[in-house]
């Protein structure tokens, strides 16, 4: 069964924006691995300096959701650390289709 999520990932806490471009470049290997390059915007930000992945107006819709999003976030956090150590991430998950009355 698939599941419709919006994805919300900042870093955060970036030195540069050569250290921003990293992180870009990581997370979108990420994002071409699970999946999602196409389906989200990913951008850098100067003011402050962070890097942002977010879903559109449409959410993406994932197989699995569970084992899934775990896999992605370990990956996300993994390709964080290794671009910019003492960055932050933040991830949050919306369930769209939960929030319908």
């Amino acid at each position: 069964m698939s599941v419709n999520v919006h994805l919300t990932l900042r870093v955060d806490n970036l030195e540069s924006l050569t250290e921003a471009e990293l992180v870009k470049t990581a997370l979108a290997e990420v994002l071409r691995a699970h999946g999602l390059d196409g389906q989200v915007n990913l951008r850098k930000f100067r003011e402050p300096i962070s890097v942002k992945v977010t879903t559109g107006k449409w959410p993406v819709s994932v197989r699995g959701f569970g084992a899934w999003s775990d896999a992605f976030e370990k990956d996300a956090k993994a390709a964080v650390a290794g671009a910019a150590p003492a960055a932050a991430m933040d991830l949050e998950w919306g369930h769209p289709d939960d929030d319908r009355s």
